[in-house]
């Protein structure tokens, strides 16, 4: 008899427990960290966000900062496969999968990185998506870092053959394209990677926002930092969460991280990259960084001899099914709506 009353308890305890309702189950969310857990990706970004997303949902949905589950290129594979549940990824870091989002690398676009970002991240939903280049994946934003200019360790761009020879650390092809157009040796690697082979003289500069020279230390060695307009190129990032991670979600809780992804999710790291990109200038100006704009003359020079790049694109698209001409000149337009807009 005791038996059965036992057995009649937990048969009405599991009835009882799978009759809650979603919603209020507590989903934690693991969250594979690859970067410093001091970066401001993190303590600017992630970490407020997933303040936001615990608050939104009641407590039901909390984010596990975990240390790197695998090297910085594996992050779209390890959310893919469920190994983590979010992770923040590059996607020049996995050359050739990734091919539209080199939109948002092009070279000659917008100092402001909101504004950059805002007019990617519009282009991208309007003439993109479609293409499903995140298969595997639920993507929650992208958005580009600040522009990339050339930072060297004693030597400055003043001409097409100032750099011919140089050996130069690329994170991806289109990078690697500027380049190889300009008679550098491109060696591939991760940011992660950069101080070793700076310090050891494997690489004689690269293609960097000055908030990340800053951060990684990187301005020990690389002293001189010649500057375009819009950039002689840029990052394209996004943060992931993977589709099952996102279906244990409640209705209701999808909702609330829905609302703080998209569009504010791409505000949020717009922002801090370029508030932090200031602050960069600044603190490499008072370590007597030595600073360079590339001179008319020469900066004409320089886009005539990346137009490639944007015509690569366009094709590229293309052939992916998409507008590429009509996406470039959407893109185009929003820079300038968004930069009028933010000049006001």
């Amino acid at each position: 008899m005791k038996h059965n009353i036992l057995l009649g308890s937990a048969a009405t305890f599991m009835l009882a427990v799978a009759g809650i309702p979603a919603s209020a189950q507590e989903v934690v969310l693991r969250y594979s960290n690859w970067v410093p857990s001091t970066h401001p990706i993190i303590t600017e970004v992630m970490e407020p966000f997933a303040r936001d997303l615990e608050e939104a949902t009641e407590g039901r949905v909390t984010i596990d900062f975990m240390p790197a589950l695998g090297p910085p290129p594996g992050h779209f594979d390890l959310v893919a496969n469920e190994v983590a549940d979010m992770a923040f990824s590059v996607h020049a870091y996995t050359p050739g999968r990734f091919q539209l989002t080199e939109l948002g690398e092009l070279p000659f676009t917008h100092d402001n990185t909101v504004v950059n970002s805002l007019a990617y991240w519009n282009t991208y939903e309007r003439y993109l998506t479609e293409a499903n280049e995140h298969e595997g994946v639920r993507l929650l934003g992208l958005w580009t870092n600040p522009p990339y200019h050339l930072a060297m360790r004693g030597d400055l761009f003043t001409s097409l053959d100032a750099v011919d020879g140089k050996r130069i650390r690329v994170p991806g092809t289109l990078v690697e394209n500027v380049a190889v157009t300009l008679g550098m040796v491109p060696i591939s690697s991760s940011v992660t990677e950069a101080y070793e082979q700076v310090s050891r003289g494997v690489i004689n500069g690269m293609f960097q926002s000055l908030e990340t020279l800053v951060s990684f230390n990187l301005d020990e060695y690389l002293t001189h930092i010649s500057l375009v307009p819009g950039g002689f190129a840029h990052s394209s990032q996004f943060v992931m969460i993977s589709e099952a991670a996102y279906q244990r979600l409640s209705e209701a809780d999808r909702a609330a991280l829905d609302e703080l992804s998209g569009e504010a999710l791409v505000r949020r790291f717009a922002e801090m990259w370029h508030n932090r990109e200031a602050q960069a200038r600044i603190a490499l100006e008072e370590g007597g960084t030595v600073f360079h704009e590339v001179d008319e003359t020469v900066l004409e020079e320089l886009r005539a001899a990346l137009a490639f790049i944007e015509e690569d694109w366009v094709n590229t698209a293309n052939e992916r099914g998409v507008d590429g001409e009509a996406a470039l000149a959407f893109y185009r337009a929003e820079l300038e709506r968004l930069g009028a807009e933010f000049a006001n």
